[in-house]
């Protein structure tokens, strides 16, 4: 057992309910884990848009359900999934 418990330790220590959000986001599956259905959708997303793995580019999903080639960079920046 350690000597001395470091800042975070104590934190998680002290309030039950931080330490359980902690313990969900990074046990198995953590904080992004999609359903296998999501991912093969998003997979041929981006096959039929022809974006490689190590591509900069999204398959960025509109409104009315359809995928666009758009710019990381642009689609995250938008912030799509925390906007809905």
């Amino acid at each position: 057992m350690a000597a001395k418990l470091g800042k975070t330790a104590k934190h998680y220590r002290s309030n039950p309910k931080s330490r359980a959000k902690h313990n969900a986001d990074n046990g198995t599956g953590g904080k992004y884990k999609h359903s296998n259905e999501y991912k093969k959708e998003h997979a041929s997303a981006r096959a039929s848009l022809k974006i490689r793995k190590g591509s900069t580019t999204d398959a960025s999903k509109q409104p009315d359900g359809s995928y666009k080639r758009e710019s990381r960079k642009a689609n995250r920046g938008r912030g799509g999934a925390q906007r809905r």
